[in-house]
């Protein structure tokens, strides 16, 4: 069979504990249980407890939860073997078997030197929905090799909720450590690290760069100082006079960061529905001067003043309604939004749920709400509201939509609180979302998006306009007052009907006329 995934390096290997920046407090954690199960296993049995260590270490993927399991182990002597769970789930039943056998038995401990059993991603070796029969053997071997006297088993995951609730079990895995998100402070510390030997230019602000990350995680980070290498090399000596020292050449600067940022997606937004800010803000949204307020109240206040709330003795909003005409521009307010205030943006429709399988819709909503927490702050954008969480009790579909309904308002005031996770829905049907959904505490502020009026619709069609040679007969505030009525997707259509009318008259076409708009409009209205 395959060899082994082992990995039993040496201690030193391992960074220290206090390098491990922004998860220090759960690796010292780890390591006094360590120390206790394998220095002092004798206080353990006379205070009526085993000499035996099992541990679930949770936190999103690329946070660094393999790394904090070998600095723990390294700092109390131990040596540290590996069992990765998603190259053995991918082997047949029986070579699986026999790889888990494999590292078992390397596992044992020798000479007298203690052992951490790591096993990565065990989600995908043992799955909570309908796990293998290969599971139980798993589960089976894991008890009998991690007895009193034998290694501590530490198991990591990015979905706790993806795991086999059997290896909770009292006599496997009975402990629980989290490791965190970076916050902005954090990623600061992070970068310093990542870029203490880059040479950098003086223009770099590592503060502006950690404000720009949110939710950006170490390998995201990395994957950043990879893109701005990459993008100074090929810019290379660009002349800056200021070289810090001797060393002179190419030298990352901060349009080098700031350029990687944006091309760098984060692993916590890899496997969902996601709405990009395409690099505008509020102000970049004409006229709506009062749904912008309210969208600012809402929103971004909660997350850049908690302090505020706290000290008025206040709960922030919970979330928002945008309601309002179709084709109003709900969508780009969202996006405006997530500009303004950097936040990682969760889109989803609302039929993408729902699932016909008894249990699967609601597990999509809480997955959908633990991913959010894990990028915050973040904004939960729910498009289509009205068919997510439709009015309870009406329907046939075997109570899908009210399953999914409870999961909702259990996620938004439930017994885990949400933090810097802000939920906005959309809908041009108010009426049919339940009522339960809309109550304070939950989608309580309902808010307006009226149809633009004539200023703001010259707004629009310039900006829409912005690529589009305009004839000099072309009077847009003009053509924008005789559009009464229309909404903003309407305005952009009649600008890329009457550039595809130019276009059926000649290919040769340098430019849009008002004859064209005026067609246009025509075939729009």
């Amino acid at each position: 069979g395959a060899p082994a995934e082992v990995e039993t390096g040496p201690a030193e290997e391992a960074l220290p504990v206090d390098a491990l920046i922004g998860n220090v407090a759960a690796a010292r954690r780890l390591v006094e249980w360590l120390e206790l199960t394998f220095q002092r296993p004798e206080l353990l049995t006379r205070l009526g407890g085993t000499a035996r260590l099992g541990v679930l270490l949770t936190g999103p993927e690329g946070v660094g939860k393999a790394t904090l399991v070998r600095s723990a182990a390294a700092a109390v002597g131990a040596r540290c073997v590996e069992l990765v769970a998603p190259a053995a789930a991918a082997l047949e039943p029986a070579s699986a078997a026999a790889r888990v056998r494999e590292v078992l038995a390397a596992a044992r401990p020798v000479d007298g030197t203690p052992v951490v059993l790591l096993v990565n991603d065990v989600h995908a070796l043992l799955p909570a929905a309908t796990p293998p029969p290969l599971a139980t053997l798993v589960l089976d071997e894991l008890r009998a090799a991690t007895a009193p006297g034998g290694p501590a088993l530490v198991a990591t995951t990015s979905e706790p909720e993806g795991v086999d609730p059997r290896l909770r079990a009292p006599d496997l895995v009975d402990r629980e450590l989290t490791a965190s998100l970076p916050d902005g402070r954090t990623r600061r510390e992070l970068l310093e690290r990542l870029l203490a030997d880059v040479p950098r230019a003086g223009d770099v602000d590592l503060a502006a760069v950690a404000e720009r990350t949110p939710g950006f995680v170490v390998a995201d980070l990395t994957a950043v100082r990879r893109e701005a290498a990459i993008q100074a090399a090929l810019r290379g000596d660009d002349g800056d006079g200021d070289t810090g020292g001797e060393e002179t050449g190419p030298r990352v600067r901060q349009q080098d960061l700031l350029g990687a940022v944006g091309s760098v997606r984060p692993i916590s937004l890899s496997d969902s529905g996601t709405l990009g800010s395409g690099g505008i803000t509020l102000d970049d949204v004409g006229d709506m001067t009062e749904v912008k307020q309210a969208l600012t109240e809402a929103v971004l206040w909660p997350l850049r003043y908690p302090d505020s709330f706290a000290r008025l003795g206040v709960a922030a909003p919970r979330g928002v309604l945008l309601y309002g005409p179709p084709g109003g521009g709900k969508t780009f307010l969202l996006r405006a939004l997530a500009g303004t205030g950097n936040l990682n943006v969760f889109a989803v429709k609302g039929a993408e749920l729902l699932d016909k399988y008894v249990g699967e819709s609601e597990r999509a909503v809480r997955e959908l709400f633990r991913r959010a927490a894990d990028a915050a702050p973040s904004l939960l954008f729910l498009d289509e509201v009205d068919a997510l969480a439709p009015r309870r009790g009406g329907f046939t579909d075997s109570g899908v939509a009210d399953r999914v309904v409870a999961a909702l308002l259990t996620e938004l005031d439930g017994a885990t609180p949400l933090r810097e996770v802000v939920v906005v829905g959309a809908t041009n049907r108010p009426e049919l979302v339940d009522p339960a959904l809309l109550r304070p505490g939950r989608l309580e502020r309902l808010v307006f998006v009226p149809p633009p009026d004539a200023e703001a619709r010259e707004d629009i069609l310039r900006a829409s306009g912005r690529n589009i040679p305009l004839a000099d007969d072309v009077d847009l505030p003009a053509l924008a007052a005789d559009l009464e009525g229309y909404s903003a997707a309407d305005c952009t259509a009649v600008l890329r009907e009457a550039a595809l009318t130019a276009m059926r008259e000649s290919l040769e076409a340098v430019e849009v006329t008002a004859a064209h708009l005026r067609a246009a409009r025509a075939a729009v209205g």
